[in-house]
Formats: structure tokens, sequence, C-alpha cells
């Protein structure tokens, strides 16, 4: 494999094409900084670019819109900044598309961003989309760090990763003894330890019958290919959880007015960064955590950025619930076609499911006045 930052770089190319207006949505993380910062080195003489952000609160109260300045002005980067608060709401709606509603956190903040690069001139928006899913270090990498001689890794890369679900210690354990495991019995170990909510095959309370049936149904099969995925095709458990994080990884459609492009998941790109071995994605040489975690992420910085990189990754886990309020859900269109249960929107409902009922009804209700009619 040739060397990453020069695919990262081709990738970079084909996503920006001939345009000659190009925008990067700009969080102040790592991921979308590596997008613009190498964008700007690579043709910032030959294109009008322009960051565009949305400043949200993180969950330890402060704004990532310092964050963007203090990046920019560091590491010098020249290029237009234009920022909206994510109060605002976009003056038109995502793109309406019948094979289904989208499926990111803040469809509205998005439609946003892409008002953004639209009054900048820009023909082509892109995002830091997919760099931790392809990139990140995962779980379970204690055999393969082992295997590398990587040993004095190991207390950092513990103490780095917390289990979602189980301690660490246990989750690393299983690691480490899954190759005495059948292929089977390792792959169901595998998806009983890091997707428990769906393995238990819960009940999708907000749906009215038949529809809940059917999910669980559909729930229950596609564990159950995935099992059999994992058994024919990947030797370890670090090896599931890389192809988990990736797939399936839906590549948003563009909002509308502009191109949309994620040179982190460009197939090309996506293929080449596969070969890298798993145990290079954690780099224990770093003095933070955030840092050995997106190790890869960082060595596709310029020369000279490391002095001005944020430490810490940002949380904005409040700012997206808070774009739906539960209490204030109305769905009429999925309530009158038998989809949702009415009881689904008069108990507690979690933040998240309310945000897709949202996304759904929405979806839904466009394409009742684009003329569409339910049938059974």
């Amino acid at each position: 494999m040739r060397n990453l930052r020069t695919e990262f770089l081709a990738s970079l190319r084909r996503a920006v094409g001939n345009s000659e207006g190009v925008a990067v949505a700009t969080s102040g993380g790592l991921d979308s900084l590596a997008v613009l910062a190498n964008l700007i080195l690579e043709h910032g003489d030959q294109r009008r670019i322009t960051a565009v952000a949305i400043e949200m609160i993180d969950d330890r109260g402060k704004s990532n819109i310092p964050v963007v300045r203090n990046l920019l002005e560091g590491i010098g980067l020249q290029c237009d900044l234009r920022i909206v608060p994510i109060s605002r709401r976009p003056t038109g709606a995502p793109e309406w598309h019948a094979e289904g509603p989208r499926l990111d956190a803040l469809p509205d903040a998005n439609r946003l961003l892409v008002e953004l690069a639209h009054e900048a001139g820009a023909d082509v928006l892109l995002t830091g989309d997919g760099a931790d899913e392809l990139l990140g270090s995962g779980q379970y990498l204690t055999p393969h760090l082992l295997r590398n001689r990587n040993v004095r890794a190991l207390p950092d890369y513990w103490r780095d990763h917390r289990g979602e679900y189980q301690p660490t210690k246990k989750l690393e354990a299983l690691a480490v003894i899954s190759p005495l495991l059948g292929r089977r019995r390792r792959a169901m170990t595998y998806l009983a330890c890091s997707w428990p909510e769906l393995c238990s095959n819960p009940p999708h309370d907000f749906l009215a019958e038949p529809y809940r049936g059917i999910a669980t149904s559909w729930t229950k099969s596609w564990i159950g290919s995935l099992v059999r995925l994992h058994e024919r095709h990947h030797d370890s458990l670090a090896a599931m959880e890389a192809w988990s994080d990736l797939y399936p990884h839906q590549r948003l459609r563009t909002a509308g007015l502009v191109r949309n492009e994620d040179p982190f998941l460009d197939p090309e790109f996506v293929e080449r960064a596969k070969r890298l071995p798993l145990h290079r994605r954690y780099d224990p040489s770093y003095p933070h955590p955030y840092w050995r975690m997106k190790s890869q992420v960082i060595k596709l910085m310029p020369p000279g950025a490391l002095a001005h990189l944020p430490t810490a990754k940002q949380i904005f886990s409040r700012a997206i619930v808070s774009r739906v309020d539960p209490a204030e859900l109305s769905a009429k269109y999925l309530l009158e076609s038998g989809i949702l249960s009415a009881r689904a929107l008069s108990g507690d409902l979690d933040p998240m499911v309310a945000t897709r009922i949202v996304e759904v009804e929405q979806w839904l209700a466009t394409a009742m006045e684009l003329g569409y009619e339910l049938i059974d």
C-alpha cells in the first residue's frame, strides 16, 4: 500500500473534480480538519474554498466555533468561514427521495450547511464522514498488538477503550481466547457483546401491528445473516468490529442545491485503507487518548498542525436530541396509516427514537403532498 496520505489526497482530487467553488462542513473535529487542511494545501491556489460550520454547544457547555477559529488561525489555513447557530431553521427542506427518508442525526442542520455552501458559490460540499468508521481504533485489538510485539501499548490501549456494554477487560480477554472458539461461536460471541440490544430482539413498542412483528422478524433474520457473514469471513473479533463499524454505513444523499462528497468514503480510498493492519489504527506514541485512537487521521494532517489540534473530542449528544421534544411530537401520517402505535407517543419516548419518528413522518408527509398513496 502506498502512503495513506497520498491515497487521501487522490480521494480529495476525485471529490473536488472540476469544481471551482468548494465548501467543507467543519465541526472543529479532526476528521473535517483533515479534509479542510489538505484541500487548502493542495487546491487553495486554484479553488475558492469556504469552511461552513454550525455553532453547537457540546455536552460540557462549550461552543465548537472557538475551536474552529483557533484551528484555522493556528495552522494558518486561509479560507472564508461561514457560521450559523444550530437554532436556525433552513430556508428549504432536505431533498425528498422516493427510496426512503434520510437517516442522519440532523437532516435540517445538514440542509443548513448545504445552503451556506450554495450561498458561498460552492459546487460541492465535502465532509469528514466515515473517518471514525474506517480508520478509528476499535475494541478487541489486544491479540493484534501482542502479535506485533506492541506489548508496551497495552496499558494505554486498555485505559483508552471503554466497552460500551461490557467492561474492557472482559472484551479484551474474549478477544485473546476467541481463537479457541469455533468460528460460529466466535461470531455469536462478538454480536452478543457488541450488539446486545439487537441480539435480545426487543419488541419495537412504538410500532403498531403487524409492523412490530415484521420488524422483529426482520431483525432476527438480519442478525442471523451477520453471524453467517462473520463466521465465513472474519477470523478475529477485531476484524468483525472493523467490518461492523463500516458496514452498513450509509453515504448520505445530498440535502439539495450542491453536490455532496465524503472523501473518507470514496470507494477507492476505502479499499486502500482497509489494507492497513488493524493494530496500526492505535498509536501509543501520542500523548492524548483522542490522538492515540485517531492516529491514522492525525497522520493525514499537514506538517506543523500537531501543536494546534484539539486534545479531546467534543460530544454534541444533547444538541442533537434537543432538536426534537418528545413531549410535543406530532406524527399525523404515521398514526393515520396505522404504522405507529398511538400509545407510543403517550409514554416516555427515547429522544433518538423520537428523532427517527420525525424524519419518517416528514418523509411520509412530503410523499402524500406529491400525490403518493398508502397501500397495504
